[in-house]
């Protein structure tokens, strides 16, 4: 985690216990799954990764629950790879920007036909 960087007392509670050698295995993996079911920094993040390999590897674990760090890790995992959320376009500003740019091409290719002297005036940008 960044320096200076700012908790919930709820995240914090959850690490302290995530982390905690006098806890239960299977609470600090709870507490694993409640950290990153939400949002939070990119450190945390981390940390619980780094947690749940742990667990995920630990042959002394049992079988259970080495399973559900393995599903949890997945989950972190599946976060990393996750593409940006998808924004809106205006369709009828992006129609008209393509109407501009293809009339753009066809004066650009006009004037080159024309041997680079001559600029053909009579089409304005926006078509007009």
């Amino acid at each position: 985690m960044a320096d200076g960087e700012i908790l919930s007392p709820a995240l914090a509670a959850l690490l302290q216990i995530m982390t905690s050698t006098e806890v239960a295995e299977a609470k600090c993996v709870e507490a694993a799954k409640a950290i990153i079911e939400y949002e939070a920094p990119q450190g945390v993040y981390d940390l619980t990764h780094r947690y749940l390999i742990g667990v995920a590897e630990d042959e002394e674990q049992s079988t259970d629950l080495r399973l559900e760090a393995l599903k949890l890790l997945r989950k972190v995992e599946a976060r990393r790879v996750v593409p940006g959320v998808a924004k809106g376009e205006d369709t009828e500003k992006a129609k008209r920007l393509a109407q501009r740019l293809e009339a753009a091409r066809e004066r650009v290719e006009r004037f080159r036909k024309a041997g680079g002297t001559v600029f053909p005036y009579s089409l304005s940008v926006t078509g007009d």
